[in-house]
């Protein structure tokens, strides 16, 4: 399968230069303003709002779906914050729930201090005070923040590269670059061939500059635009529609690709599921559970199905679990997937889980040797805020976790250490739909445009669902064994010991520790690949006090001081990625890309044939708290058709069918 393009490197990006003018910010990049210096709210809501037609169209988005906006331009906020107030005023009239999905492209993203000083607007302050409290750090990539029906997908790269990696489609369009003579690169033919791709037959579009090197770039990728009036001094200004054009759209599967643009059928666009539909979501760890709320919040029925007496009962039971990416020292899909999942996991965590459960105390990685050292050397050379990522001498290491240790290393800031059982916990009390638990599937079986499910325990009994989500981790491969799902459960224990000389910060390298909670801090883990052994070992204890030894030589901690310790089963994946996405029917990819054998980059024509309505979100191993709730929201948009929160290249990794389809073209198949 070839390998797709790497959009974003996780790094540090630029912020804007900024010379404030009577109040006002001007770019001295592009020499150009942000927004009108006499009226900008009314500016902005003149040349993008009005135009779009947005008060009439917020107030028609019907029961649970969605309205997709596309802005180019993001600089203080402005146009969000308007759209976002607009929202909230022709929503409130109606009975019915919406989401409006906002996804913003910024290559110089305002600093903190700067948006604060400009988003001085006493009507929206209630409004700002939230986006700056959710504001990134400006690191290139994807950042999805959440505003209760309101999301902004907020991509912080050049336009033309950040376009290319959007899946989905918009309803509104808004031209917001600096002057295109000051601006040349986001205003070019390809990036108006890309607005082509992701628009539909009712996208609209508008922007203030009515220049002919915007019209007709605009022309000949579809759009049909008309000049009206501008804003102020400005003559005029351009809107329009989409009336149609030769691209195609990527992952779009109810159109065939063709020879300038094609998109294999397994990262094509899966069907859209309906509002109101009834998932059933089987497992409650960290996976299950954010699954379960984020398909609820796109106004699916959701039940839950555990086994166990209570959620969080497998691998995410452990009483404390850290909050880590370990990143490369190259651009790789797994450290832009970390990267985002932590950032993620973090924001997810101050709005879903009491300050008792979790706590951003940092998280120091000690180098275990001099090369390793090294790398971390080349990573930081990338580049990355100082309040996300530094590289630690080991006295400074020492100074911040307040023991001595023997090396230095990265140390994350913003990570920590949560309660896994408590966050699935307080996830799961936010379902309609409380969690049937005690309760196992014993078959599966499609039929009649339904999933039938067998169950035995408190829910006994034969139950029907429109789609499944199979979030059980290894065990999911039992239901689809055509696909030979290679899911492999790795055993792995954690020993709990009393909290003398517990660090301040989590401590990890060739194990972990975690700062003291309830007495206790939590010492792992052992990876035994090939153990099926649910008791505690002995040997696994000594083991991880050997762990603890290495990271902390001052702990002075015996077997005496073990009280307790869990087992669990991590599930991974051949390429250490998680599986994510609709499943597909092995004997028909057989048959349909059977030309795969002869040739991997063949261009099939047939779509992907789809198993209706069944899923995937497992084989997260060990990384499990910063990437299972990201592929929640990844999985949940998919499912409603929204724009995606990641990149299309990270998207397409992460595709469950993606092994199968590898061994057809290794001839294993």
């Amino acid at each position: 399968m070839p390998k797709p393009t790497l959009f974003s490197d996780p790094q540090l990006l630029p912020c804007a230069n900024i010379e404030w003018r009577d109040g006002n910010p001007m770019a001295t990049d592009f020499d150009d303003v942000y927004g009108s210096t006499d009226d900008a709210l009314a500016e902005k809501t003149h040349v993008f709002l009005a135009p779009n037609k947005l008060t009439k169209r917020f107030a028609h988005v019907g029961n649970n779906k969605h309205f997709s906006l596309l802005e180019l331009g993001f600089g203080g906020g402005l146009n969000f914050l308007l759209t976002w107030q607009l929202w909230l005023q022709q929503r409130q009239t109606q009975t019915t729930p919406a989401r409006l999905i906002y996804t913003s492209i910024e290559a110089h993203p305002m600093a903190l201090a700067d948006l604060e000083q400009w988003q001085q607007w006493p009507q929206l302050q209630h409004l700002a005070e939230q986006l700056r409290g959710q504001y990134p750090l400006p690191i290139k990539g994807f950042h999805q923040l959440r505003f209760g029906d309101v999301t902004l997908n907020l991509i912080l790269a050049p336009v033309e590269e950040a376009l290319p990696q959007i899946q989905g489609t918009a309803d509104a369009i808004y031209l917001d670059g600096f002057n295109p003579a000051k601006n040349a690169a986001m205003w070019q033919p390809e990036v108006m061939r890309q607005l082509a791709r992701l628009s539909h037959e009712q996208t609209t579009l508008a922007t203030y500059s009515s220049a002919r090197a915007v019209r007709e770039p605009l022309a000949s990728a579809g759009f049909e635009v008309v000049t009206a009036s501008g804003f102020g001094k400005k003559r005029h200004q351009l809107s329009g529609f989409f009336k149609g054009s030769s691209v195609v759209p990527a992952g779009d599967s109810n159109r065939k690709p063709d020879k300038t643009a094609y998109t294999s059928p397994w990262q094509r666009r899966s069907p859209v599921l309906p509002p109101d539909t009834k998932v059933a979501v089987i497992g409650a760890g960290i996976s299950g559970c954010s699954t379960a709320l984020a398909l609820q919040q796109r106004g699916y029925q959701v039940q839950l199905i555990e086994r166990a007496e209570a959620v969080a009962q497998a691998a995410s039971g452990n009483k404390q679990g850290m909050l880590y990416a370990k990143l490369p020292d190259s651009a790789i899909v797994s450290g832009q997937l970390h990267q985002q999942g932590l950032q993620h996991s973090m924001a997810s965590l101050q709005t879903s889980l009491s300050s008792e459960y979790w706590q951003a105390t940092g998280l120091l990685q000690l180098a275990q040797d001099e090369a390793e050292f090294e790398q971390m050397r080349r990573l930081v050379k990338r580049q990355f805020p100082q309040q996300w990522l530094a590289l630690l001498s080991s006295a400074d290491a020492s100074q911040q976790v307040q023991q001595t240790l023997p090396t230095g290393g990265l140390v994350y800031s913003q990570a920590g250490w949560v309660s896994p059982p408590a966050w699935c916990g307080a996830l799961a009390t936010e379902l309609q739909l409380a969690p049937w638990l005690n309760t196992s599937l014993t078959s599966l079986e499609y039929s009649q445009q339904q999933w039938h499910l067998c169950l035995q325990g408190d829910k006994a009994g034969s139950h029907a669902f429109d789609a499944v989500v199979l979030c059980n981790a290894s065990d999911a491969k039992q239901w689809l064994p055509e696909l030979c799902l290679p899911l492999k459960p790795i055993r792995g224990q954690v020993s709990y010991v009393t909290d003398k000389h517990a660090p301040a910060k989590v401590v990890c390298g060739e194990g972990y520790v975690t700062p003291a909670k309830d007495g206790t801090m939590a010492v792992g883990a052992s990876y035994n690949l090939g153990s099926y052994e649910t008791a505690l070992q002995q040997q696994d204890h000594l083991d991880n006090l050997a762990r603890l030894q290495q990271l902390l030589p001052d702990s002075n901690v015996s077997a005496a001081d073990i009280c307790g310790g869990r087992v669990g089963f991590r599930a991974t994946t051949p390429d250490y990625l998680p599986m994510l996405g609709q499943l597909a029917d092995a004997e028909q990819m057989l048959q349909s890309f059977a030309h795969l054998r002869k040739d991997k980059n063949y261009r099939f024509q047939q779509d992907m044939p789809w198993l209706p309505g069944l899923y995937i979100n497992a084989g997260h191993g060990s990384k499990g708290l910063i990437t299972a709730p990201l592929c929640a929201e990844i999985l949940a948009a998919q499912m409603a058709g929204e724009v995606l929160p990641v990149s299309c290249h990270v998207a397409a990794a992460l595709e469950p069918n993606r092994f199968f389809l590898r061994d057809m073209m290794r001839r294993k198949r």
